[in-house]
């Protein structure tokens, strides 16, 4: 019987065929980096938005930034709101904002007329109203627009969020000819001081409101003389931008 042939097989080359695979991959990593680097940032803000339509969020982000010396798909600048990381990035400007008015407050020995406090819904300025506004009146104190001028600055390096401005008084009944009620009184006051923001310290009109809640929203019971002098205020919040889109849902 003939001896068998046994065939060897030549592996000695396999590694060309990981090492060719290997390059394909690279070579697909590149491509992708490269496609990534040339983002349509107008098109790509457009999807954005389109996105944010369908899942039911009116929130404007900046999701690309298309100014600057930035390469990063995303801006991070201080001023801009983010959706891809509000929270901490908010968080932080917030904690600094009230920093700053703390300081300012000091400063001007307002410890006992003003108090900052950071919220469930963001920053609360809240000043009582003797520092503002004369007695049973909407007509400024002399140093009042001097204040809310140096404060509303402090707000300004948080753009893009909206500011409430709310009036409170006690419950002591006024009946004047301008303001029958204690609504129309802080109504008033609430609207002078969004005025003064605006005209003083550049306050953008689209980003803050005024109301006035009259003596319905209390910090104390209406029962002793301290309780009326802290409840009679006007409150400045900085409305975080998670709590402004569920609240206007």
């Amino acid at each position: 019987m003939a001896n068998k042939v046994k065939l060897v097989k030549d592996n000695t080359e396999r590694w060309l065929l990981t090492y060719s695979d290997l390059m394909n991959l690279l070579l697909i990593f590149f491509i992708i980096l490269y496609a990534m680097s040339q983002v349509d940032a107008e098109k790509f803000n457009q999807l954005a938005a389109s996105l944010r339509e369908e899942l039911g969020s009116s929130q404007a982000g900046t999701y690309i930034g298309t100014t600057g010396t930035s390469n990063s798909l995303i801006d991070l600048n201080e001023g801009s709101t983010s959706t891809v990381i509000p929270d901490n990035l908010e968080k932080k400007q917030m904690e600094e904002v009230k920093r700053r008015v703390e300081s300012l407050v000091r400063e001007k020995g307002l410890m006992d007329q003003v108090t900052v406090n950071v919220q469930e819904r963001g920053v609360e300025i809240s000043m009582q109203d003797n520092l503002l506004f004369k007695s049973g009146s909407a007509v400024y104190e002399t140093s009042a627009k001097t204040t809310l001028a140096e404060i509303g600055k402090i707000i300004k390096s948080l753009p893009g969020n909206q500011i409430r401005v709310e009036g409170h008084t006690d419950n002591d009944p006024i009946n004047t000819a301008l303001f029958p009620s204690n609504w129309e009184l802080s109504s008033a006051r609430a609207t002078n001081v969004v005025r003064t923001l605006i005209d003083t310290a550049g306050l953008n009109p689209l980003k803050i409101s005024a109301i006035g809640f009259g003596e319905y929203r209390p910090k104390a019971p209406n029962t002793t003389t301290y309780n009326k002098r802290i409840n009679r205020r006007v409150d400045i919040v900085i409305v975080k931008n998670s709590f402004y889109t569920s609240d206007a849902k």
